[in-house]
């Protein structure tokens, strides 16, 4: 588990101070897969740092497996240290270096024997599907392949965290979803907690289970991924909903409703893991005397659930609009009004 508790970071320079983390209290549980988005300057990547010490806060405590991380002495830290891997966006591979020796580094750091570093080094890049890379150096290799040696390198110290910073905002979208296929696949076959960091949406909608929203500095929105999605609450998270699932009704739509003369609501409704969200609406139309209109329509993946929304607008007398929306609630179709 880790624990951030009360986390603040201020950079001092001679003109001024910059706070880049301000009270930031989190708990990643054990084999979460927790993302963290927010915008370039949010303070995601300082407080990934403070996770393997690489920034002390200022004040409040980081810990890692009940431990306080920055009240270990020097060797405690570097034993835990080796239990946290890294991976970066641009790889930090060293070119001189063959794809076996850059995951073989941490491994000889560590003074590990040469007939046990050979056998964990080729068991990773059976894992990363490298095995026929090993003495290719890395000028050779293409984005995604150097990823993965990365990812690599941070198996061979059998990590039992994995901190992923912008990890895949260098690689093309079909790279992309390789790589987060295979983190996926990490966290689910070996347990692996991964804390991502990003700026894109899409990539929490592809494998996180929680989600923290940063804005200057501050966590302003955290959940699990499903609720956010469905039921952003800031602005900043409603922006970065919208990149994967833009809800938003057309203003020229919504004025031609408020002008309608009939009475009349608009309605988001979600529904999870059904199908019967057409149903419901069909049996809205027969049961009450009003008229259905689906104005937007979208059903997307996440967690390996299905999240529906759907925006409709009811016409008809307002008992009858009101005996619709019960009629929602009473078939486990959530809605909330979009007022007009």
């Amino acid at each position: 588990m880790i624990e951030f508790q009360n986390v603040s970071k201020i950079f001092k320079t001679k003109e001024c101070e910059v706070k880049a983390l301000e009270n930031v209290s989190l708990t990643i549980e054990d084999g979460d897969i927790y993302g963290i988005i927010g915008f370039s300057g949010a303070g995601k990547s300082t407080l990934i740092r403070t996770i393997n010490a690489l920034e002390v806060p200022t004040s409040g405590k980081v810990l890692v497996d009940g431990e306080d991380i920055n009240a270990l002495k020097q060797s405690k830290l570097r034993q835990k240290r080796k239990k946290i891997g890294m991976i970066f966006q641009q790889f930090n591979l060293l070119e001189t270096k063959t794809v076996y020796e850059n995951i073989a580094l941490p491994l000889v750091l560590n003074h590990v024997p040469k007939d046990q570093i050979k056998k964990k080094v080729q068991e990773v890049l059976e894992y990363v599907e490298l095995t026929d890379k090993k003495d290719v150096y890395p000028s050779k290799l293409s984005g995604g392949q150097k990823q993965r040696v990365g990812i690599a390198r941070a198996l061979a110290t059998d990590s039992s965290i994995l901190l992923s910073d912008e990890s895949t905002s260098a690689l093309d979208p079909k790279t992309t979803k390789a790589i987060l296929k295979l983190l996926k696949r990490i966290n689910k076959e070996l347990g692996i907690t991964i804390v991502l960091i990003t700026h894109e949406m899409n990539v929490i909608q592809s494998i996180c289970h929680h989600v923290a929203v940063m804005e200057s500095g501050r966590v302003v929105e955290k959940g699990n991924v499903l609720d956010v999605f469905s039921e952003p609450q800031q602005e900043i998270t409603k922006n970065f909903v919208k990149t994967v699932i833009n809800d938003s009704v057309p203003e020229l739509l919504i004025e031609s409703i408020r002008s309608e003369k009939k009475n009349n609501k608009l309605l988001k409704l979600k529904f999870l893991d059904s199908d019967s969200t057409e149903s419901v609406l069909s049996g809205v139309n027969k049961k009450f005397d009003v008229e259905t209109n689906i104005l937007f329509a979208n059903i997307s993946e996440i967690q390996e659930r299905v999240l529906g929304i759907i925006i409709v607008q009811i016409i008809g007398a307002k008992n009858e609009i009101e005996g619709a929306q019960k009629y929602f609630s009473e078939h486990g179709v959530g809605y909330k009004e979009i007022y007009i």
